[in-house]
Order: structure tokens, then sequence, then C-alpha cells
């Protein structure tokens, strides 16, 4: 049997089509699309959340009471009242027994040197450690007791002075709230001017204004 060779035409023919065939094949060169990536690339970014903080509590009122004595009373007070001049205040306190009734008081000195000392007392409802909150009247074993009802902002008082030679006078002004006492002792020998309930009444009536404000 003869076999029929292809002429050179019929191969040249030939090398275009395999040319072709070969473009179908894909290109090394092409970078392949990552699946994975994509997906992470859709995933949308979580946004941290804002912590809540805890509710701030609202602000507490603690209860009020009295200002201390030498907050409401100045030597400049005293030195108008009784025209003398004082000194600096010295701080205190004192405990106070009568009639059954006991309180604590705090208290504030001032002295005119050779003339005369005067201590401002203040005291209220949760200062008295037995009995009820009131205007207890002084003693009158060593002096002689009046009433004060006529006091500027008080709803009561009483005026005692000491028994001759010597003279103190002890002043209580009282408030629902507040027992105001005022003790003006003069030294041995010291005649004193003007009227010392006046002069202790114009002071309390200061004090309870300030004591308010």
């Amino acid at each position: 049997m003869r076999v029929r060779r292809l002429a050179p035409a019929a191969l040249l023919l030939l090398t275009p089509v395999l040319a072709a065939c070969g473009d179908d094949e894909p290109d090394a060169t092409d970078t392949p699309t990552d699946a994975s990536s994509a997906t992470e690339d859709s995933t949308p970014t979580e946004v941290p959340s804002t912590p809540t903080s805890a509710p701030t509590p609202p602000p507490t009122t603690a209860a009020a009471g009295l200002p201390g004595a030498c907050d409401v009373v100045t030597a400049d007070d005293l030195a108008e009242a009784y025209g003398m001049s004082f000194g600096a205040p010295e701080v205190g306190g004192d405990d106070h027994t009568e009639g059954g009734l006991a309180w604590t008081s705090d208290d504030c000195s001032f002295e005119a040197e050779g003339l005369a000392e005067v201590t401002v007392k203040l005291t209220g409802p949760e200062d008295f450690t037995k009995g009820a909150f009131g205007c207890p009247q002084p003693r009158d074993d060593d002096g002689v007791v009046d009433p004060a009802d006529d006091i500027a902002g008080a709803t009561g008082g009483w005026w005692k002075v000491s028994n001759p030679p010597d003279f103190e006078g002890e002043l209580r002004a009282c408030t629902a709230t507040v027992l105001l006492q005022i003790d003006l002792d003069y030294e041995d020998g010291v005649e004193y001017e003007g009227d010392p309930l006046n002069q202790s009444v114009g002071l309390a009536e200061k004090i309870l204004a300030a004591v308010k404000g």
C-alpha cells in the first residue's frame, strides 16, 4: 500500500490551526481570584460598642446643723454692743444640767482685758442629751430671773442677774431650733455703762439673724 505524502502547502495550512488551539489554554501570568479573600473583604467591620457607665447616684444632703458660735459673732459685734474693745475669740464648749435636762453648747468667748468677759453659747435640738429641747429657765438660787419676751426673732427667753455686789448677766434667747445664751461677766469693781439687758438683747438679735442666714 502506498503512503500518501502531504504536500508542503498542506503543512503550512495546519500551522495556524494549531496556534489557534494554543490560545484556548489559560495564561500562566493571570492571577486566579482568591475566593477566601473576597469573602473576608465583604465581611463588615465590627464597631466596638461603647461601654455603658454605671449610673451616678444622686447627691445626698447632710442634715443641716447649727454653725459654730465663733462663725456668727465677732469682736467687733461685741464692741458695738457693749462699748468695749475685745480681743480674739476663743473656741470652747460647755455641759449644762438644769431641771432634769442636760445639753452641750458650742461656745465662743471674748475678753475685754480688765473690764469684762462675754461668752456666746449655741445649742441645737441634737445637743440635748437628756430631756426634750426647749428654753429652760435658769436657776434662781443665786440671782434674779425674769422673762425676756421682747427679743426680735426669738419665741421667748430669760434674763438672769447675779446677786450683788458683783455683776453677772445671763441672757437666753430661744427659737424652735436654737437655744442662744449670752454670758456677761464684769470684773470685780468695774462700773459698767449703759443697760446690760438691752445691750445683750441687741447682740442676741444680731446673732439669731446670722444663724438663720
